[in-house]
């Protein structure tokens, strides 16, 4: 097995995350495009401005099912205790894994005001959809010799897991991010639909 190197192992910020936060923009980038042939598709179908600019072809526009808006990458550090005397480390493993988070899509509500001339897009909360732990990045420091074994990797990666898992759950920053590149995006997809129509709604997002 590879070794951390003891310098690591008496570092009381060992179970720290270290987080590198990088803002995914070929997802924005693919969604322009993607709102871009909707609309090309739509104004070929529908000559009536009226039939165009509805509940319905606005959520043609944005229906891409689950998206992940933010990725997040990690730089954790793991600790595995001994399963029949669970206050004893048995070994650390430090890992590098990527978080993905964003909403469902299919959650998205519209509502339109015709009275005060107001688009009102409502976002579901964003959750984390996708977690990815690089299995070759492993790396193990064992206090107990006797846990490094043949399935010490299957039981390091579940450990990596659950602590990458934890650690998301809580940074405020990854679902803060998410959320305000989920609403860019949206804009960037509704916004010049409207400007195209020229018409004099509102866009407001929740």
């Amino acid at each position: 097995m590879k070794g951390i190197g003891k310098s690591r192992s008496s570092s009381p910020g060992m179970k720290r995350i270290h987080i590198k936060l990088i803002i995914s923009f070929l997802f924005i980038i693919l969604l322009i495009v993607t709102g871009i042939f909707i609309k090309s598709r739509l104004f070929d179908e529908h000559k009536n401005k009226k039939e165009i600019l509805s509940v319905t072809t606005l959520e043609k526009i944005i229906h891409i099912s689950e998206l992940s808006t933010f990725q997040a990458v990690y730089n954790g550090i793991a600790q595995v205790m001994n399963e029949k005397k669970p206050d004893q480390v048995d070994y650390y493993v430090s890992y590098e894994a990527k978080v993905n988070a964003g909403i469902d899509f299919k959650n998205v509500t519209i509502t339109m005001d015709e009275a005060i001339k107001r688009i009102t897009v409502t976002l579901p909360e964003i959750e984390i959809t996708d977690i990815n732990v690089d299995i070759a990045s492993l790396d193990y420091i064992f206090v107990n010799n006797k846990a490094n074994k043949s399935t010490v990797s299957e039981q390091a990666y579940k450990a990596c897991i659950a602590d990458v898992t934890e650690e998301s759950d809580t940074e405020a920053a990854i679902f803060e991010l998410a959320e305000q590149n989920t609403k860019n995006i949206m804009r960037a997809l509704i916004s010049p639909f409207l400007e195209q129509l020229d018409t004099d709604y509102e866009l407001v997002i929740n």
